[in-house]
């Protein structure tokens, strides 16, 4: 349920920063602004909001982070325009790098969304755009410095949701054509400078529709080096679920001899652990078998152009698959949903992660522990509605039963885990 990822590595630790979905049914609502964090590129986690409490627009596709002079800088698109916000932490809280009003970027607004900022070797920094616009900023970054040029590429069709990186030598402008179901991503690449000539390889697009693995529309995303090596990720949204109900794809994207780029191989896999991190306990729900209040009807989402509708369900045992693009939901209409593993033996454990659905929204609930499923005694949860993933409970117990009921928040599970 996220969009639009700008993904980067620092210090050893993955940042995401993304647009919120799942609010709506098209770009007239967005949700809270957060960075996900993970150690190994398999498990994510945010606390609260990245802006101040008060924040109100709409916030969609941010920038990957800049760092300038012990700050960060962050160029979310707010209410539809390229905006500038300025941070003491990766963190947050972000501010209007303007002053105290969120005033769009010094910029023609027309149809300007997706920025990303590149810095060239010499420290120069650029900012590219929809519509395969780019321009050069300032040394403080507040604003351009120099006339908007437009990238050709050979295409007119619509574009956004541009990346752009330097690899042995090479400068690559990745951008999107198309929209929804359709999306497709195309490159061109110069050995000259980050403003060209650019070079039209053969084989330009490098990522399409494809129906075979059920990844549909693989469109506005990023690119990802980890420091110190020559592997690459080709991070992306698929559309596959409708409007602004989209979700993020990892696949590796790797280079000819000559430099260009190979078409890349869609999967619905993911890349696994990137970094390994110190193993933890065994994820005892795997195996348990799941049951709930109730289960929401399958989905069926209707694709353009017309082809067998995708079909999404919800049983319960989707939360404990190991799998963060499955979930159950609960019915629509459950006023007091809840969720319940039966680790099949009675289990000494330390503690619980539950990764709710719309977890930016926020949630409050209580898990409660049994032996013989008929006497339950509180384990974890809280009342009060706290915005985060995983919502974790730690508390050494034997139990058999663990039941969740959602006291507040989108009625819905990723993953729960028991350890």
């Amino acid at each position: 349920m996220i969009a639009d990822a700008s993904v980067v590595e620092i210090d050893g630790i993955f940042y995401c920063y993304a647009t919120t979905d799942g609010w709506g049914q098209h770009l007239s609502t967005s949700g809270t602004p957060v960075v996900w964090t993970s150690r190994d590129f398999v498990n994510w986690s945010f606390e609260g909001s990245i802006f101040p409490a008060d924040f109100k627009l709409k916030y969609w596709a941010p920038s990957a982070p800049v760092k300038l002079d012990g700050r960060y800088y962050l160029f979310p698109t707010l209410d539809g325009k390229i905006t500038a916000a300025v941070s003491d932490s990766l963190k947050g809280p972000f501010h209007p790098l303007s002053g105290e009003n969120w005033v769009p970027f010094p910029i023609e607004q027309k149809s300007a969304i997706d920025a990303e900022i590149f810095r060239d070797d010499d420290g120069q920094a650029y900012m590219f755009y929809s519509r395969r616009r780019v321009v050069k900023l300032k040394p403080d970054l507040s604003g351009p410095d120099g006339p908007v040029q437009t990238i050709d590429t050979g295409e007119t069709a619509y574009s956004e949701g541009p990346c752009v990186f330097k690899r042995n030598g090479i400068y690559y402008y990745l951008y999107t054509l198309g929209g929804g179901e359709t999306y497709a991503y195309a490159y061109v690449m110069s050995r000259t400078s980050i403003l060209g000539p650019w070079i039209q390889p053969k084989d330009k697009i490098i990522a399409k529709t494809d129906a075979s693995v059920g990844i549909l529309g693989p469109g506005h995303g990023c690119f990802l080096n980890p420091p110190g090596t020559d592997d690459w990720y080709f991070i992306h949204l698929e559309y596959g679920r409708g409007s602004t109900n989209r979700q993020t794809f990892a696949q590796k994207m790797t280079f000819n001899e000559d430099g260009t780029i190979k078409p890349i191989t869609l999967t619905n896999q993911g890349v696994g652990a990137i970094h390994q991190v110190a193993a933890s306990r065994p994820n005892l729900a795997l195996g348990g078998v799941a049951t709930a209040s109730s289960v929401r009807q399958d989905m069926g989402v209707k694709l353009t152009p017309p082809s067998p509708p995708r079909i999404e369900t919800f049983a319960p045992a989707l939360a404990i698959d190991y799998s963060n693009g499955s979930r159950w939901m609960a019915a629509a209409g459950d006023t007091s949903p809840w969720w319940q593993i039966d680790l099949g033996a009675p289990r000494d454990i330390v503690g619980t992660e539950v990764y709710f659905v719309k977890p930016s929204a926020g949630h409050a609930y209580k898990l409660e522990s049994s032996l013989d499923g008929e006497t339950w005694s509180p384990y974890g949860g809280h009342p009060d509605i706290a915005l985060r993933s995983p919502h974790v409970d730690k508390k050494p117990a034997r139990v058999r039963y663990l039941r969740l009921t959602i006291l507040a928040g989108e009625p819905g599970i990723w993953e729960f885990r028991v350890y």
